[in-house]
């Protein structure tokens, strides 16, 4: 077993080393030619007749001259949009400068930092102001300092103090052996050119002042405004260092420092602030490294410390703040302090603090530092530094608690101390919590013990938990309902008159049912109990007793019973008597299809009688890569080399092209993994079986030569099963007489379609192109389906009844054929539709010549034959076509008949009771069968002479024909009772009775007046009125003398 796994590792390996290799070969083959600069003239270029006809050595010449235009032409194009760029940009930049120059040359006061004024210079140049004022001068670079002067300038005012952060250099060299980091500020005060220095802070209380002075400033003195600070709540020191061994730890490879028993200790301390009703904008922590800074952030989920600021010590140069939280990091056994020796960066820690700063840090380290030493002998003198904070509550001042670490802290969880809070809440109990400063007055606590008030006078105590509302009682008590006598549970806070009885109701309805609400509620308008009814489709069903009046009026009920029609298909139609309208229409087939498409997949989509083209992945692939589009659609044809050689022979056409070389019977000389020799052939991948190892399996007989001691074999790649080569060779070149179906060749033992075999690749080949024709042919050509898409808009555009009377599907086929990408069944599908659609239009539009009171009934099958048009689908299957045609046949007959009818006015006596059987089988609901269209057709002949067919029964051309051979003005045609036409010749007038050569009905008249039973018949010439009327003699017709004339 184990031989036989690291054999398939070993040709998976293999062909996955062939196939790198060939793609390196390529792209080593492709730089080579782009790197060759002989290319083709131009004269040679224009020359060629055919590209395809070029050797691949012309065709990289050719390539490379075009490369070259292309190259040559952009690069003008750049270089013409360059100049174009830096024209306008200059100019830009002039308008800009003089729009900023007259601005500023209006102001009093411009405002700018020292980048700003280096990097408008010329403007500043132009303004030139007389008195410069940099402030914080001591933090800038010298030559920043510089930029910000002109010629004009009188009075240069530095303000800044350079015992605090100098200016940073980004050249450290520069800044440390050449003094770069010098500011002017420092070097003309140590030049001792004459300054003025501020002596009063009015920054930060004594204590805090204590520590600079003297050891940084030798004369500062305070503010009044800086002794009337209150004292920090919740600690006993305004001013505290926490002392601490714990070590740092290095991160970023060294190049900072965090200590997380410090950023602990800060964050507690910041939060046990907070509890002391400080602001967070009023604390502000502070440490000297980077890393900590990311330390002490990931311990602050910003939900607790939102606005509390964190920052590094030198970016809050110039800052302040009531309270400063200081983390100084650095503790390890070399006694290494880094910068925090600098003096300059001690000061400005030192400094930001308003009303209390506390620091925590290794201060017996720091002592090895002059300047630290000297603050923490200030520190020791006033006792303001030690291994423990003390806090002091301010509820109970008599009791302290000395912190040392975060986790002392948990011993005043609220901000106070341990002690309970004992404060009465306003409801009478005990507040539940630990001392805590804020919310002295619990206002905002909420109590959660129960309420315990009496809601009412049964004594009856409010549920809810004390800090909710009280609301009315819901304790439920027996009470008598007076208007029907019943005792029930009823809420305590509830009177007898409001409850709802929940006794069933006992009263009769006029179906004779018991009403099915409660007792306190309105008895139903419409009864819910269940009865059997027939329908007016024939079936039977329950339905509620309120409803069986609807349907006596005609208002339509859902009839659930299963349809039992056997669709074209074969399957059972899977849906009910309403959703297939009463069996006209039926739902379409849901059974799986599962038909062999010409791809060899199984069709997934359900039995529609025409199966869409495939919407699996297609599987087809070569060695170089594998398509990955849908089964259904075209596959691109592979035009890498064809890789398909061996030492004797070697293919030079494409991939996707028939092979032209024959297929090698020299046995393979490798060994397997297993150290036997190979059974396959040569240049052919190596089966994975041996003769020896496993000769049951080899020899396994199927095509009858498997068992020869010289047998060869080849291996099917797509399903890996091995068959002997001769056999092979038959098997897929063999082309049977009587196969008809267009199919790949499969597997004899499993029937897995093989695909990808380079011996058998012009079998597969060509049967792969005979595919590709078949999807074409389904898909369509892209000019056929270009051409019948616009053959489709103009058929569209032509069908102005169907636009006037339904613009929405209108639009929506619009919409549709202006997709694109559509496919020959998308087309058939708008097609249909549009044909169906512009029938039932004009079905519609004929309902004008229908009476009145019928036109409701037709309209409404209109409308079903629309609701369903109007689905969604792919195609029209057999089945629904069959459908759609009989309905609109159906409609067609019965518009017809009633037309008929309305000509004919009155219809007696046997001709309605015709009538009335075909209307009959006409309007039913169930499917319009073959056999009830030839009866319709019989029976609508039949009257052909007693209700003449669309009221002439003949068509328009012969009408004009008629009108025409007999010559007389209009207003001279006129018809009997029954619709049959008969003209009037001379003045028109009806000067004697006859009878109707059809029906026997009287015709004509007497001294020109017409039988009151016979009308004009205008559908024959459109006249308005008989050429001989009151009408026709009072306004002598003009019509017709104009025409005469």
């Amino acid at each position: 077993m184990a031989a036989v796994i690291f054999t398939l590792a070993s040709v998976c390996a293999l062909l996955a080393q062939t196939q790198r290799g060939q793609k390196k070969k390529m792209k080593r083959r492709v730089k080579v030619e782009l790197r060759k600069l002989n290319t083709m003239t131009k004269a040679e270029a224009n020359g060629i007749q055919d590209v395809w006809q070029l050797d691949l050595s012309s065709r990289w010449q050719l390539y490379r001259l075009w490369l070259q235009m292309y190259q040559a032409d952009t690069r003008r194009r750049i270089l013409s949009y360059e100049r174009q760029y830096r024209t306008w940009a200059e100019r830009m930049a002039e308008l800009r400068l003089q729009e900023d120059l007259h601005i500023l040359k209006d102001a009093e006061v411009v405002g700018m930092t020292t980048t700003g004024a280096a990097k408008y210079r010329q403007i500043l140049q132009q303004v030139e102001p007389r008195i410069v004022i940099v402030e914080e001068a001591a933090e800038v670079l010298e030559a920043h300092t510089i930029a910000t002067l002109s010629k004009a300038c009188q009075h240069l005012i530095l303000i800044g103090d350079h015992q605090q952060l100098r200016p940073s250099a980004n050249v450290y060299d520069l800044a440390k052996n050449f003094n770069l980091e010098v500011s002017l500020f420092e070097r003309l005060v140590k030049v001792n050119i004459p300054f003025v220095r501020l002596n009063y802070q009015h920054r930060m209380r004594p204590e805090i002042a204590r520590l600079l002075t003297p050891h940084i400033y030798q004369d500062l003195e305070n503010h009044p405004s800086v002794l009337k600070y209150e004292q920090i709540k919740g600690v006993s020191s305004n001013l505290f260092f926490v002392e601490h061994n714990f070590p740092e730890q290095e991160i970023q490879e060294g190049k900072s420092h965090q200590n997380q028993h410090e950023a602990h200790f800060v964050v507690e301390l910041c939060q046990y602030l907070l509890c002391q009703e400080y602001l967070p904008s009023q604390i502000t922590i502070l440490t000297t490294y980077t890393g900590q800074l990311f330390c002490l952030r990931k311990l602050m989920p910003v939900k607790t410390f939102a606005g509390i600021k964190v920052h590094v010590v030198d970016k809050y140069q110039g800052e302040e703040n009531d309270i400063i939280l200081l983390s100084l990091v650095r503790s390890n056994q070399e006694g290494k302090v880094g910068f925090l020796q600098i003096p300059n960066r001690i000061c400005v820690a030192l400094s930001r603090a308003k009303k209390g700063m506390y620091c925590i840090g290794n201060m017996q380290m720091l002592a090895k530092v002059p300047l630290w030493s000297r603050i923490i002998h200030t520190l020791r003198e006033n006792n303001q530094i030690g291994p423990s904070l003390r806090l002091c509550c301010q509820n109970h001042p008599e009791t302290h608690t000395l912190v040392s670490k975060a986790s002392d802290f948990q011993k005043v969880p609220e901000g106070g101390c341990s002690r309970p809070c004992e404060f009465r809440l306003a409801c009478g109990h005990v507040c539940t919590r630990a001392c805590h400063p804020y919310d002295s007055s619990h206002k905002e606590f909420q109590c959660m013990k129960p309420c315990q008030k009496v809601l009412c006078q049964d004594g009856h105590r409010c549920p809810n938990v004390c800090f909710q509302e009280c609301q009315p009682c819901q304790v439920k008590v027996p009470k008598i309902i007076l208007k029907c006598g019943h005792k029930q549970m009823v809420p305590c806070s509830m009177s007898e008159s409001e409850f709802c009885c929940q006794e069933p109701c006992s009263k009769i309805l006029r179906c004779g049912h018991r009403c099915s609400h409660l007792c306190g509620e309105d008895c139903v308008r419409l009864c819910s109990e269940r009865v059997t009814v027939e329908l007016k489709c024939g079936h039977s069903q329950l339905v509620k007793c309120g409803n069986v009046e609807d349907i006596k009026y005609g208002l339509p009920v859902k009839c659930t019973t299963k349809c039992d029609t056997t669709l074209d298909c074969g399957h059972p139609c899977p849906g009910s008597c309403h959703s297939c309208f009463e069996g006209r229409f039926h739902e379409r087939c849901q059974q799986p299809c599962k038909r062999l498409l010409i791809c060899s997949h199984k069709c997934q989509e359900p039995c529609t009688g025409e199966c869409p083209p495939c919407q699996r992945t297609c599987q087809n692939r070569c060695v170089h890569s594998q398509c990955k589009k849908k089964c259904g659609e075209l596959c691109s044809p592979c035009v890498e080399p064809c890789v398909w050689r061996c030492q004797h022979y070697q293919c030079t056409k494409l991939c996707s092209e028939p092979c032209n070389r024959p297929p090698c019977y020299v046995p393979c000389t490798k060994l397997l993994a297993c150290g036997h020799p190979c059974i396959g052939l040569c240049g052919e991948p190596c089966p994975k079986k041996c003769r020896v190892c496993q000769p049951d399996e080899v020899t396994q007989i199927f095509f009858g030569f498997e068992d020869e001691p010289d047998a060869r074999f080849v291996q099917l790649e797509d399903c890996s099963h091995i068959f002997e080569v001769q056999a092979l060779d038959r098997f897929m070149n063999e082309q049977k007489d009587d196969e008809v179906a267009i199919k790949l060749k499969v597997c004899p033992i499993c029937q897995v379609p093989i695909r990808k075999n380079l011996r058998y690749g012009t079998s597969i080949k060509q049967r792969l192109e005979e595919i590709e024709i078949v999807k074409e042919k389904i898909q369509g050509s892209a000019g056929e389906i270009s051409t019948s898409q616009e053959q489709l808009k103009a058929l569209l555009k032509s069908k102005t009844l169907f636009h006037q009377l339904r613009p929405e599907e209108f639009l929506i086929l619009q919409e549709k054929l202006a997709q694109k990408n559509l496919s020959v069944k998308d087309l058939g599908l708008v097609e249909n539709s549009i044909r169906f659609y512009d029938h039932l239009a004009n079905l519609e539009g004929s309902l004008e010549k229908v009476h009145c009171g019928e036109q409701q009934s037709v309209r409404t099958r209109l409308e079903q034959v629309h609701e369903w048009l109007a689905k969604k689908r792919l195609s029209f299957s057999s089945q629904e076509l069959s459908d759609l045609q009989s309905e609109i046949q159906r409609l067609t007959y019965l518009v017809n008949l009633l037309m008929r009818c309305k000509m004919a006015e009155k219809v007696k006596g046997s001709i309605a009771e015709e009538v009335s059987s075909i209307r009959n089988i006409l309007e039913k609901t169930s499917k319009f069968t073959q056999e009830d269209e030839q009866l319709v057709q019989k029976k609508m002949d039949a009257l052909k002479t007693t209700l003449p067919c669309s009221g002439l029964g003949i068509s328009d051309e012969e009408r004009v024909q008629i009108v025409t051979a007999m010559g007389v003005p209009r207003g001279h045609w006129f018809k009997c009772p029954n619709g049959h036409i008969y003209v009037i010749t001379e003045c028109g007038g009806a000067m004697q009775r006859s009878t109707c050569p059809e029906c026997q009905e009287v015709i004509g008249g007497e001294n020109h007046t017409l039988e009151r039973s016979n009308h004009l018949a205008s559908e024959m010439d459109g006249a308005q009125h008989p050429a001989w009327s009151n009408t026709a003699n009072n306004f002598m017709n003009f019509e017709e003398i104009h025409r005469m004339m």
